[in-house]
């Protein structure tokens, strides 16, 4: 018997996943000899096969001591099961059908089939959600589904193999199922390495242009996806495969990254339970792989588009839903994204200041540099060598005035290289070095805690021992919609100074991101003129992909007004990092002109309207870098006065 110790050292939550359910699965039965004339043996009931569930006393002791403990988290939970001996994960499961308080994460609460396996009614309840601004991109990324062309390989390894062995003994309806997944595999194979020309193409196209496109439309999907619930031949055809390579060692199962051979199969039936939605409701991305390209290039992905007709599922049962965040203004776009057939009588919005004083911040739309050069890292010139050496003279300027901690926002990795790398090569990072202590982002999340440590303790060192070497503080370069814009605390000397470079604009050439702004565009264009068939066909007709500015350049309504916000969400997310508590203070330097733009000067909209009404009203656009200087002089002159008094 496998203990629960030893499924927890698998590795992979795949791996530890299909364990557990396997335990479940294999039922153990004890014979009890009965004391009677013929002295007969009869089986017992058949208990669970895993230890941990064995016991309904011990799941009862767990939910008694729960119970009398009050709100626990899950480390408290994980330690109450292993010190009583029973699992920790269906002894809280089996409490939510009595609690009057569940706190659960977005895909429990969300995926109809996790609340049905968590006996979650949501009917008469009130619905809190927390960080909201992430639920419309969350609800769809659930119902999203992709698989690379090394898993599709590796599923139709295992089925010519399980069907070469058992064709004469399976019945005919399951010998045709099975030829057809091994058929359906073999063209999701086909359409990924069929690449005339050897250039790494993507396209985009509905459900239907799929599967004419593939001449697969007269399978039926429904009743394969149904037999291979009800056939358990995931499984089967897993479990041989398994064996005979053990035996024969001429097929390693774990070639690629995603896991088990159980994984791979599982990926390829979620593909095919997604093209099980209507037409509109998603889109089907054909990424190619290149000429001599590694396998995993390629892959089949198919992206949900319609987060409002899941959401509806909640609105529908709940009392009321509760969407709570710092960053969900504009709210209209929220609405569109959640709920857009809501009447807005039933929508109530309540927005408030922050808690912290407004002389305690100082956000400043940084338009120049100290040579009165003007700031523009729009993506054509923000790599010019002169944009880059600007830059640099002007953190060389501000981090004399700044103490302690000064993050510094990119838009990207690869841009943040470069203008490090351009630093060090004309020694402006030497010339930093004098005053503050230099650390970098990791791409690696794994890095990152460590990488903070250090920046803490730099900061720290420099604030508890005066010493005569110059160095006040650090500076930490970090990138946008990395670890550290979301999450981090960066309070009091962490972050005296939040600098975010140019607009973070998110890439035109994402292929998903593309396809998302078409669906808002569509929608947004049908509720604010009638159902627009004509303008819905002009997008979803497009089975060739078009280039991303050309479809921006479309947009009149919410396609552009969604590429903004994203703009202007994380711009948000990145600079609210600094002010963590009331007596907290920090200064925010948005350094790019477009900032400063007004409404008849540009052709997207003003990123300062963008911003949240606590930092928008406090914003000020500084003509020249002289302005910025005595500005932040002033600023920590008058709130090192105020700390110094409390």
């Amino acid at each position: 018997m496998q203990l629960p110790t030893d499924v927890l050292k698998m590795g992979s939550g795949n791996r530890i996943n299909e364990r557990c359910l396997e335990l479940q699965k294999n039922k153990k039965s004890t014979k009890i000899k009965l004391e009677d004339d013929k002295r007969k043996v009869r089986p017992a009931k058949r208990s669970c096969g895993c230890p941990m569930l064995r016991s309904r006393s011990l799941l009862k002791e767990f939910s008694s001591e729960v119970s009398n403990q009050g709100a626990l988290d899950i480390e408290d939970l994980a330690q109450i099961g292993k010190k009583i001996g029973t699992c920790p994960y269906y002894g809280s499961r089996d409490m939510v059908r009595s609690a009057d308080l569940v706190v659960l994460p977005y895909q429990s609460l969300l995926l109809k089939s996790a609340r049905e396996s968590l006996g979650l009614n949501l009917k008469n309840s009130v619905v809190i959600i927390d960080e909201a601004h992430n639920l419309a991109d969350s609800l769809s990324n659930m119902y999203n589904s992709k698989i690379t062309s090394s898993q599709l390989k590796a599923v139709l390894s295992c089925l010519d193999e399980y069907l070469d062995r058992f064709y004469n003994v399976l019945g005919a309806g399951n010998r045709r199922y099975i030829q057809t997944l091994t058929v359906l595999t073999k063209s999701f194979i086909r359409v990924l390495i069929n690449n005339q020309d050897g250039a790494s193409t993507m396209s985009s196209m509905t459900i239907n242009q799929f599967l004419f496109s593939l001449d697969i439309d007269n399978i039926n999907i429904v009743k394969l996806c149904q037999f291979v619930k009800e056939s358990n031949i995931i499984h089967k055809v897993c479990g041989y495969a398994n064996k005979l390579s053990s035996i024969q060692n001429q097929f390693d199962l774990q070639l690629h990254d995603e896991g088990s051979s159980i994984a791979c199969f599982q990926a390829l039936v979620d593909f095919l339970r997604s093209l099980l939605n209507s037409n509109d409701d998603g889109r089907i991305i054909v990424a190619k792989q290149k000429l001599g390209g590694q396998p995993d290039e390629a892959y089949l992905k198919f992206v949900m588009l319609c987060a409002e007709k899941i959401f509806s599922e909640v609105t529908q049962d709940a009392y009321a839903v509760i969407l709570a965040g710092g960053t969900l203004q504009p709210i209209e776009e929220t609405r569109l994204r959640l709920c857009p057939s809501l009447p807005p009588t039933d929508i109530k919005f309540f927005t408030c200041n922050h808690i912290v004083p407004p002389e305690s911040i100082l956000p400043i739309a940084v338009t120049r540099g100290p040579s009165g050069k003007a700031f523009d890292f729009s993506y054509n010139s923000r790599s010019s060598p002169s944009m880059i050496e600007e830059l640099g003279r002007f953190i060389c300027n501000i981090i004399t005035v700044v103490p302690e901690g000064v993050v510094m926002f990119f838009s990207s990795y690869d841009y943040e290289r470069r203008v490090y790398d351009a630093w060090m090569t004309t020694g402006t990072i030497s010339r930093i070095s004098k005053k503050k202590h230099v650390f970098r982002e990791p791409r690696n999340s794994a890095d990152v805690e460590a990488v903070l440590n250090k920046y803490k303790e730099a900061i720290e060192s420099c604030s508890n021992f005066s010493q005569d070497t110059g160095v006040n503080g650090a500076l930490l370069l970090a990138v946008v919609g990395g670890k550290i814009s979301e999450g981090i605390n960066f309070s009091n000397g962490m972050g005296r100074c939040v600098i975010m470079v140019g607009l973070p604009y998110p890439s035109p050439s994402d292929v998903e991101l593309i396809e998302t702004i078409k669906h808002i565009e569509s929608i947004s264009s049908s509720f604010s003129v009638g159902d627009d068939k004509a303008l819905s066909r002009k997008y979803d007709d497009e089975c060739e992909l078009q280039p991303g500015y050309d479809i921006l350049r479309k947009c009149t309504r919410g396609g552009r007004e969604y590429y903004e916000n994203l703009c202007m969400k994380a711009v948000n997310q990145s600079i609210g990092r600094a002010i963590r508590h009331i007596n907290d203070y920090a200064a925010m330097l948005l350094v790019d002109s477009r900032y400063a733009q007004t409404s008849s000067t540009k052709s997207f909209s003003c990123p300062a309207d963008k911003l949240p009404q606590w930092i928008k009203a406090r914003l000020s656009c500084a003509q020249n870098y002289g302005e910025v200087h005595r500005s932040l002089h002033q600023f920590f002159k008058f709130n090192k006065k105020n700390v110094e008094i409390l």
